[in-house]
């Protein structure tokens, strides 16, 4: 056993052994490389001259290339190198050219007596010789002839592949030439000059001094500075000094990254990175295009001036033209007598003369000093200075003067400033001058934070030339986020007097405020559990009410305070659990104030499944109040509990069908909705907030027809309700709604907002169609039918016919008996690319009046935009009132005269805005 183990361990030594011996005998491929290291001297070749030379990237650092094209017109200029060494193949050239590129420089102070080159075999050994008359030796790549003059580099040698293509430099510095193949030759009377003649590329690499000791090694990712990022001159001849200057003349381009210059004839000099061109000069960079006659740059510090320049700016999409142009830094042009549009060449329908032009491309913003705007050749405008923002980015500045006239106004100019405070804050100051009122100030500050934002306006009118008063307005809007679920919000809102809208508004929406909001509210909101939610809200709440003198109106509650809660815990052992409730104090002047309770639990159980649901609902509704002594209500605290239960269920069926070669999936949705509240008399309790509701579709469904707590409508009624639907199979996109109902009430509605009055039973009918009846007519509307009387109750239509983008007709139909009846139609429609209308019509039938009507004309040319509406108001006075919109817009410059686009995105629905995208600050002395 022991003798077993022994010749065990021997055999395992043996093995050892001889597995390390055969790991000697066998050098990696990188050690014999490093082993086989030489140093070769200046001009002495090693090996066979006609074998293929392997140049690593590393060792071409401060010298100079020349990729040579052979006359079958391979590519191969500017070929990238793989790993190995070998350049890759480029593509087909037609017509031979002469190329320049600059390669990364050496290390200083290394030096320049020599270099180690690592070889191979034998057949990768490479072959050296010196080029005389030539500042420097040279190396050819393989599959990439060029020329690297050094200080130590050897002449190259062209590869056996190539033999037959390109011949090598002879050492006395003349080419062997045959069959019409381009060489290299050297200038007689100028020592160190390159002249080659052909289609070729030098790249050039900055004025360092050479590496001495090229060693294989992994590339290094290094930063490339401007300094050291490599320049490429190509032309159909370059001749110059090495290392100094390149001219290069017939189709001249110079490509350093950044900029491609391009002309008849070009010089650059090396050491201080100075082109010159002229004849045909072309500067192409970030998508601008700068032509002219003649140029000086400097590529490191971006500056210059090119004579007789006409440009295309990409940011601006615009272009003109100038007397001179100054390059003054990265992104930095200057103009000198300067033509400035954005209108297409041919058509300069609108121009800037600017005597000083600036523009700054990393801001987008422009300054131009005596200016002089023509518009279809007439000038409207002179400013000895004004700034401008060509990219619709914010800035500070004037904007363009705002002009209109109004009757109630008469003449009007608003000059605005706009500040641009800070990227999160900006204000806007602008000054109203109107011929009949006075000059007024209004102010508008906007911000907005990280967890807040907010507006504050403040308009005054210190002297009304008409009621010979100070008049003024006053809004502020903040929303906050705290944190940890809570939230606040502010509004308030005040005017100096019941008439300042109707007076100084201009549009509808201002005209017929009758309630301005004065609240502050804190919300609290988190979950309760994984499903639940709890919302608590603590509120103060007032209103400044506009009263009409001939329709006044009474001011809704004051709430000194109110604090809500409003919870929900689904799936408690099956059931829903909520809860509403809420603690209010309610004031008023002249009718009766005091406190309310309000305590609303309810649980459902829902039961769903695949096809359909049933949800059994109860609820206890119990509202008590602790009324004022000066009320008139005879109890002071009276209360009120109401049981409510409903029964809510549906089903849905579905199919797929084919309409007009669409594939749809059509729904039916039957649904049953029954609801039992009990009578109790609420004549005694005051109305803190409680108003009917205008019967819908949505209303049948829901428990109670009045808005608010403080009336509980009786019921015992049943709803029966269906719905279809056309959904796109493809996309789950709804295309069109039809859905009917019918309630049916099984006793005389006795409670009403006020005394109680007995509402005989009828069925009511209610229909809808919601969505789209074609691709391009959609439809929402709406009719509550009375079946015992046959007439409809209330009746909301309205249709929009749009075909296309920029064209849209809407037509609408609203009626509720012995309240409203009006139509209302508005439209925009485009007549040729230049000519569109636009177009609003709000008729009250019963009144027989205008509410508003408005129509205007546009004319949108390539660069510019010209808007003129007129609009018509009635305001809450019943008086009317005219005004006139005129403005030309100059796209990407500014717009001058009165605003009509927010008149016309409120009054035409579909409204779709031509022209530019938005005018810019324009800042002025």
């Amino acid at each position: 056993m022991k003798s077993r183990f022994s010749r065990l361990i021997c055999w395992c030594v043996f093995l050892f052994c001889l597995a390390c011996n055969a790991r000697a005998d066998t050098p990696s491929s990188d050690a014999r490389q490093r082993s086989e290291r030489i140093t070769t001297p200046p001009g002495k070749a090693q090996g066979n001259e006609n074998k293929p030379v392997v140049i690593d990237n590393e060792r071409i650092r401060g010298r100079h290339e020349y990729e040579v094209q052979a006359p079958s017109g391979s590519e191969l200029r500017g070929a990238p190198v793989n790993s190995a060494g070998q350049p890759q193949d480029g593509g087909g050239r037609s017509q031979p050219r002469q190329n320049y590129t600059p390669s990364t420089a050496a290390k200083p102070g290394e030096a320049a007596t020599g270099h180690k080159v690592e070889a191979g075999n034998k057949e990768d050994q490479r072959g050296l010789t010196e080029a005389e008359g030539i500042a420097g030796p040279h190396a050819v790549q393989e599959f990439e002839p060029q020329l690297r003059p050094g200080a130590t580099s050897p002449a190259g040698i062209a590869s056996p592949g190539l033999k037959d293509r390109t011949k090598m430099a002879t050492p006395g510095g003349v080419p062997e030439t045959g069959g019409g193949k381009p060489g290299f030759a050297e200038a007689e009377h100028i020592r160190g000059h390159l002249e080659q003649p052909g289609d070729m590329k030098l790249r050039l690499g900055g004025g360092v001094e050479p590496e001495t000791e090229v060693k294989v090694a992994a590339p290094v990712a290094e930063k490339v500075s401007p300094k050291s990022r490599p320049v490429f001159v190509a032309a159909d001849r370059l001749q110059g000094h090495s290392g100094k200057e390149v001219e290069a003349i017939g189709r001249a381009e110079l490509n350093n990254g950044d900029q491609l210059i391009s002309a008849d004839r070009l010089k650059y000099r090396q050491d201080t990175e100075d082109a010159e061109a002229e004849g045909g000069v072309r500067v192409e960079q970030r998508g601008d295009i700068l032509e002219g006659s003649r140029l000086k740059f400097n590529l490191a510090s971006k500056t210059g001036e090119l004579s007789q320049p006409s440009y295309q700016l990409k940011d601006a999409s615009s272009r003109g033209y100038a007397d001179m142009l100054l390059f003054e830094g990265e992104n930095h042009y200057r103009f000198r007598q300067a033509n400035y549009t954005t209108c297409p060449a041919g058509d300069d329908d609108w121009h800037l003369n600017v005597g000083d032009l600036q523009l700054d491309h990393s801001k987008r913003v422009g300054t131009a000093r005596n200016v002089k705007l023509t518009f279809k050749d007439v000038p409207i405008l002179y400013t000895p200075w004004m700034n401008f923002s060509y990219s619709g980015q914010r800035k500070s500045g004037l904007l363009a003067p705002v002009y209109g006239t109004n009757v109630r106004t008469g003449l009007e100019v608003t000059v605005p400033f706009y500040w641009n405070i800070a990227p999160n804050y900006d204000a806007t100051i602008s000054a109203r001058m109107m011929s009949k009122r006075g000059v007024s100030l209004n102010n508008e500050f906007r911000y907005l934070g990280e967890k807040f934002s907010g507006t504050i306006l403040g308009d005054i009118l210190p002297n009304d030339w008409d009621t010979q008063t100070t008049r003024w307005r006053t809004s502020f809007a903040h929303d906050h986020n705290l944190g940890r679920g809570f939230s606040a919000r502010l509004d308030y809102n005040r005017v100096s007097d019941d008439a300042y809208f109707r007076d100084l508004g201009n549009n509808l929406n201002l005209t017929s405020r009758t309630n301005l909001l004065q609240q502050g509210l804190l919300s609290y909101n988190r979950g309760l559990g994984d499903d639940g939610t709890l919302n608590v809200t603590s509120m103060v709440q007032s209103f400044q009410t506009i009263q009409d003198p001939l329709a006044s109106i009474v001011a809704p509650y004051k709430r000194l305070p109110q604090i809500a809660m409003v919870a929900n815990k689904p799936d408690i052992f099956g059931m829903d659990l909520n809860f509403i409730g809420s603690w209010s104090n309610f004031s008023h002047p002249t009718l009766v104030s005091g406190h309310r309770v309000v305590l609303f639990p309810s649980v459902s159980y829902p039961m769903r499944n695949a096809f359909g649901y049933v949800t059994p609902k109860i609820g206890i509704h119990h509202t008590r109040y602790n009324l004022d002594a000066t009320g008139t209500s005879p109890e002071a605290s009276p209360d009120r509990t109401l049981p409510i239960l409903s029964l809510d269920s549906g089903i849905a069926f579905d199919r797929q069908m084919s309409l007009g070669g669409e594939r749809f999936t059509q729904t039916l949705e039957p649904r049953l909705f029954y609801v039992y509240v009990p009578f109790r008399d609420q004549s005694q309790l005051p109305n803190f907030d409680s108003a009917k509701t205008d019967f819908s579709f949505a209303q049948m469904l829901n428990e109670n027809r009045f808005s608010g707590h403080d009336r509980i409508n009786d019921a015992n009624q049943l709803t029966f309700a269906l719905t279809s639907r056309l959904i796109e199979s493809g996309t789950g996109k709804e295309r069109l709604r039809l859905a009917v109902g019918q309630q049916i009430s099984f006793i005389d509605r006795r409670v009403t907002l006020d005394a109680p009055e007995t509402i005989n039973r009828r069925p009511d009918f209610v229909a809808a169609v919601t969505g789209f009846l074609t691709p391009t007519i959609s439809t929402d509307s709406s009719v509550q039918f009375d079946q015992t009387r046959f007439v409809a109750d209330v009746v909301r239509s309205g249709l929009s016919y749009r075909p296309e983008p920029g064209r849209v007709v809407n037509v609408g139909y609203r009626f509720t008996r012995d309240v409203l009846h009006q139509v209302d139609a508005s439209s925009q429609w485009r007549w040729s690319e230049r000519w569109q209308t636009v177009a609003r019509l709000n008729y009250s039938l019963q009144d027989q009046k205008i509410l508003e009507g408005l129509a205007g004309l546009e004319y949108n040319a390539c660069c510019w935009s010209l808007r003129f509406v007129l609009q018509h108001l009635t305001t809450a006075t019943q008086k009317t009132t005219t005004a006139a919109f005129l403005q030309l817009e100059l796209n990407g410059l500014m717009q001058i005269g009165s605003n009509p686009l927010q008149v016309l995105q409120r009054s035409i629905p579909g409204y779709l805005r031509t022209g530019s995208q938005g005018s810019s600050p324009l800042e002025g002395p």
